[in-house]
């Protein structure tokens, strides 16, 4: 697959693909400089399962804005889940027992 997005999104990696390669996608806000890791088998579960791998789902949530919004997937090494730290698990539904 090709390291820079096309127009044709069907040649582009999508959530789904990265779920099967057990690879961490990172959302950044550049205007805000917030990063969030999320495991891609997660927003599987969340997103479509054809959503692009490099359009992000969501707008950030401090700034509000999703324009400045990058996304982007990685491998997994050992070195980089030390500096993480931290990785979200997105909720698609929440039951609450009354």
């Amino acid at each position: 697959m090709p390291a820079v997005p096309t127009t044709n999104k069907f040649r582009n990696r999508s959530v789904s693909d990265c779920a099967r390669d057990s690879l961490l996608i990172a959302m950044q806000c550049t205007g805000c400089k917030q990063q969030r890791y999320y495991w891609a088998s997660d927003l599987v579960k969340v997103l479509e399962p054809f959503h692009e791998a490099h359009v992000p789902p969501w707008p950030c949530a401090a700034c509000r804005t999703g324009e400045w919004m990058v996304m982007r997937w990685m491998f997994p090494y050992p070195e980089l889940m030390q500096r993480i730290g931290k990785i979200r698990r997105p909720v698609g539904r929440v039951t609450k027992w009354i």
